[in-house]
């Protein structure tokens, strides 16, 4: 499982400006949705779901509607690995937050050794 990551706040030089979606596992692993925001904060969108009545394919194929309930800022501190494929290259990057504001987005392969493996 991974969660999904739209970020507003600025990407490292030469990222697409189209390409702003991402996958992690570094957060919950339930299928979320997040948003870094032009103001780098990591903000989660919560929902609920309902019974459409209805069956059909993808993730709510059960016949669930999802409802937006908010947005949550989620103050978060630490590390998160983001993943997206441009073209036909995988591109991964790191985004770190310091008591719940962006620090900085740089490419994965910029880190450590002992940056990698200090990451969730």
């Amino acid at each position: 499982m991974f969660d999904d990551v739209y970020c507003e706040a600025d990407l490292p030089p030469g990222h697409p400006e189209s390409e702003r979606e991402f996958q992690t596992k570094s957060l919950c692993n339930c299928m979320d949705r997040f948003t870094i925001t032009k103001e780098g904060r990591l903000v989660l969108h919560t929902f609920r779901y309902e019974s459409s009545g209805e069956r059909g394919g993808g993730l709510l194929s059960m016949g669930m509607t999802a409802i937006p309930t908010g947005d949550v800022d989620t103050e978060f501190h630490g590390d998160i690995e983001l993943v997206t494929s441009v073209g036909d290259r995988l591109v991964e990057y790191v985004a770190r937050f310091t008591h719940g504001t962006l620090e900085w987005i740089r490419p994965l392969a910029e880190l450590s050794e002992i940056q990698k493996k200090l990451m969730p």
